[in-house]
This record gives structure tokens, C-alpha cells and sequence, in this order.
């Protein structure tokens, strides 16, 4: 990945937290993990990185055939 990438992916990512910091209010939380500063940023990073890996996975399970996957027959 491109090092200007990372750095951009990581001042959005600490943009958002402070952000969050100013505007969530723990007071009205209906659920526990509401209550975490920066659960939202995280949960979604973590969901964002487990679909590429269960999509890549995925991918090469199933949908990838050998090259010669037509003329087998």
C-alpha cells in the first residue's frame, strides 16, 4: 500500500475519533458497547477487514478454476 494511503486511511480514522469524542453522549447509550468511545470506528474496521478476507478466501475456494478448467473434457 501506498505510504501517503496509510497516512491518509489513519487521519480519517483519528478525525473520526475525535469527533466522536465531541458528539456521543454516554447518558443516552441504549446497549453497553454504545457506551465505548470510538466502538463504531473500530467494529466497522474490523467488519471491513474480515469481508476481504473471507471474500479472498471465498474467491479462491470456489470461484477460481484451473486454467485449463475447459479443455479437461
Amino acid at each position: 500500500m501506498k505510504r501517503w494511503l496509510l497516512i491518509l486511511m489513519f487521519a480519517i480514522f483519528a478525525v473520526t475519533f475525535v469527533i466522536d469524542l465531541m458528539v456521543r453522549d454516554p447518558a443516552q447509550a441504549h446497549f453497553w458497547w454504545e457506551k465505548i468511545y470510538g466502538f463504531d470506528i473500530i467494529f466497522g474496521f474490523i467488519g471491513c477487514i474480515a469481508i476481504v478476507i473471507v471474500s479472498k478466501w471465498f474467491g479462491k475456494v470456489f470461484a477460481q478454476r484451473d486454467e485449463d478448467y475447459y479443455d479437461k473434457r
